[in-house]
């Protein structure tokens, strides 16, 4: 029994981050409902679907109160940024239907708003390989990379507003999760249900719903990193091994369904920005804003770190998986097929088998 106990708190994770993520999509439609294309998925739903990681580093160094951990955090954002840049954006090509709802056999991306998400991700993972370059990661380390995705907003803002008044905004259409009585509502976390009978949102009603999905999203974290360390030690890998494959997949959960979601509705910019977007916010904010709350409650500068072979692989694949991602997608912009999705699904697969035998 303890041998499968681990690896059903990671399923238990998926489904609490599943329904919390598609209640979260809900009050998220609605918040980023006259956002531009491209921007709602960079910004809202990037966000928001990076609690699991940003959470995982909050268990780490607060609720099981042990620094040491901070690898295996490192471990599930390094990872889920090779999920979120292979995984879903294939899945995202596969799944893809136009706006009547039918299958298509390619999409087709704005060159702009690709370019600037790469941009700002490449530079997230650079800051971020070179701060683990050293033996400890500093509170300074940590301001920068903060300071990384502030700018990154900063863009995403200006490019807002040189599409306010485009004659392209479309008018915002509710979408409402099916009320299934008072149970089943609990166990979907269909807020809006439960508590305003699945109105039409408010500013409010929304955010409330948010932060009641974030709340069971951080649970849900918590109840992953124990599977993470139990399933390590039930298969006699390294921690970090076991948050970089099975935390980063449950984590990514969120990711993949809103980016499926907006594909199946034909928003593939969102699709494509959601998990760009979440990489950069998981290597800047989610990694380094939990850190730099530690260094300020702990009256700390600095947190030494393992500076071993494992880590500087990690470090590197990161990076290079990512610039090939983004020069399948940015080459073929114009008619992303399903081969470029079956391309990511194969660099995926070879990352992670060869982390099995590397990390060990």
């Amino acid at each position: 029994m303890d041998s499968i106990l681990p690896f059903f708190y990671i399923v238990l994770s998926c489904y609490l981050l599943k329904y919390a993520c598609d209640t979260f999509e809900q009050a998220a439609g609605y918040l980023g409902r006259n956002f531009p294309p491209g921007i709602k998925g960079a910004t809202v739903n990037a966000i928001g679907s990076s609690m699991p990681e940003m959470c995982v580093v909050i268990a780490c160094l607060f609720w099981f109160d042990d620094p040491s951990l901070v690898m295996v955090a490192l471990g599930v954002t390094a990872g889920s940024a090779i999920f979120n840049g292979c995984v879903i954006p294939a899945l995202s090509i596969i799944m893809a239907k136009d706006e009547k709802g039918k299958s298509v056999d390619h999409i087709e991306l704005n060159k702009s708003v690709l370019i600037r998400d790469v941009f700002w991700v490449l530079t997230a993972e650079i800051a971020l390989i070179v701060c683990l370059g050293f033996n400890e990661f500093t509170i300074w380390m940590a301001v920068i990379l903060n300071v990384i995705y502030f700018l990154y907003g900063v863009h995403l803002y200006i490019d807002s507003k040189r599409h306010v008044g485009s004659d392209d905004d479309e008018e915002y259409e509710y979408e409402e999760i099916e009320d299934k009585g008072v149970l089943l509502n609990v166990l979907s976390f269909n807020f809006n249900a439960l508590i305003f009978s699945n109105r039409a949102f408010t500013a409010m009603s929304a955010l409330l719903v948010i932060s009641l999905a974030i709340a069971v999203i951080s649970g849900a974290s918590h109840i992953l990193v124990e599977g993470v360390l139990g399933s390590a030690s039930v298969l006699g890998v390294p921690e970090f091994f076991a948050g970089l494959v099975f935390g980063a997949a449950a984590s990514s959960v969120p990711d993949l369904i809103l980016s499926v979601k907006d594909a199946q509705k034909g928003e593939y910019e969102d699709a494509v920005a959601n998990p760009l977007a979440s990489n950069t916010f998981d290597t800047t904010v989610a990694f380094a804003l939990p850190l730099l709350a530690w260094f300020l409650i702990n009256d700390e500068s600095a947190l030494p770190l393992v500076n071993d072979q494992n880590l500087t692989i990690l470090r590197w694949s990161i990076v290079g998986v990512t610039a090939a991602v983004a020069a399948s997608l940015l080459f073929n912009y114009k008619k992303v097929t399903k081969n470029v999705a079956y391309f990511l699904l194969t660099l995926f697969t070879v990352w992670a088998v060869s982390m099995y035998f590397v990390i060990q």
